[in-house]
């Protein structure tokens, strides 16, 4: 059993667990959680997440070993893209400074990765196959800096956001042969993989005040900004859907 506790600066919180519990001389379980929540030295930056992954192992006899997994990732943060710059150099504001609305600025992951695992042993051969399945759903929706005007003013800020989905299908299969030659020994290895991975892709471009406009400039020294946007696609956002074998 395990427990830590975590705590720092700018409302660092975190707290993880680790468990393991065997129920006989043949079947074991374990789970591993941890959760975070945390602000930044940025301004209105901050993240939560939480995490848990339970395991269970059989083995019917000392040659064999099954053991079944699943992971839970929920992350939430606040999408940041930094300062921008002027002539070639970090731009002269504090490096707190955030750029566009942060209450609109958000990132958001969801995993869930299922896995099985089996491992024999025979004689000199063993084989270990390795199967996985991942559901991933991601989001994020940011305001980028641009360019700063030569009096350093104004700052310019488009926004966009985008959705990924994707599905991974994954088997991976080793076997492993041990021999002697004289006094030599020998590990052959031979293996192979199947895979299938699909994935969509999507994006919106930010248009200021219900108009057509993707950029809006705003005082340098104070860039963040409550102007409204609406997330639509242009002719050049992407509409993707990949798959691959």
């Amino acid at each position: 059993r395990q427990v830590s506790l975590q705590g720092g600066s700018f409302g660092n919180k975190r707290g993880s667990i680790d468990i393991g519990q065997p129920f006989s001389d043949k079947v074991a379980f374990r789970v591993s959680s941890v959760f975070e929540d945390s602000n930044s030295f940025r301004n209105n930056i901050g993240l939560r997440r939480f995490a848990v992954n339970p395991t269970l192992t059989y083995n019917p006899d000392s040659k064999t070993s099954l053991t079944f997994g699943y992971e839970f990732l929920r992350d939430r943060r606040t999408a940041d893209r930094g300062i921008t710059s002027f002539q070639n150099k970090p731009a002269d504001v504090p490096i707190k400074t955030f750029y566009g609305n942060p209450n609109d600025s958000h990132v958001r992951a969801n995993v869930n990765l299922f896995s099985a695992t089996l491992y024999r042993q025979f004689s000199k051969l063993s084989l270990r196959n390795r199967t996985t399945y991942g559901d991933f759903d991601r989001f994020y929706q940011n305001y980028v800096p641009g360019t700063v005007t030569l009096d350093k003013t104004l700052v310019t800020l488009t926004a966009y956001n985008n959705a990924t989905r994707r599905r991974n299908l994954f088997s991976q299969t080793d076997l492993n042969y041990s021999l002697t030659t004289g006094r030599v020994r020998h590990n052959l290895l031979g293996g192979f993989e199947l895979g299938n991975q699909r994935t969509k892709n999507f994006r919106n471009t930010g248009y200021f005040n219900n108009t057509n406009n993707t950029s809006i400039q705003v005082a340098y020294e104070n860039p963040t900004t409550t102007v409204p946007v609406t997330f639509r696609q242009s002719t050049t956002d992407a509409n993707n859907r990949l798959k691959v074998n």
